[in-house]
């Protein structure tokens, strides 16, 4: 097993190149500068990012703000136009703006959720999303 450091961390390269050959169809040239294309994007990533994350509540006080998640977006317009609204009853949509260190993404599912799910630029974080910095946490309309 092939195992490359990104930043201290390290990334199962044989992993990801199986992911984008047999889930996602690459051929072995294409997978190879696919997997370059976005080890770069994570190598490249800020020091501190600006993330966004929306959430499902009866109400704001019911938001675990020690706990806001793992599943982020680095792209606010992409994911308030792409997530899907349930009307499901009473519940509110919140957008959660957060700031965390890149030492905070975990780059290995950041890598496999970019692979397995392009269109949502998701940036996954380590231990659920704890000692983020929250910015803001505001009401959408669904």
């Amino acid at each position: 097993m092939k195992l490359i450091s990104v930043l201290s961390e390290q990334i199962n390269k044989k992993r990801l190149l199986k992911l984008l050959k047999i889930d996602m169809g690459f051929s072995d040239q294409d997978a190879q500068k696919e997997l370059e294309y976005h080890l770069e994007k994570i190598k490249n990533l800020p020091p501190e990012l600006t993330l966004y994350r929306i959430l499902n509540v009866d109400d704001k006080k019911d938001i675990n703000t020690d706990e806001l998640g793992s599943h982020f977006s680095d792209k606010k317009k992409d994911l308030m136009s792409s997530h899907y609204f349930v009307d499901s009853g009473n519940e509110n949509y919140f957008l959660v703006t957060v700031k965390a260190k890149k030492s905070q993404v975990d780059k290995m599912q950041t890598l496999e959720n970019n692979i397995l799910y392009p269109n949502e630029n998701e940036i996954t974080l380590k231990n659920k999303g704890k000692d983020v910095e929250i910015i803001s946490i505001r009401r959408v309309k669904k």
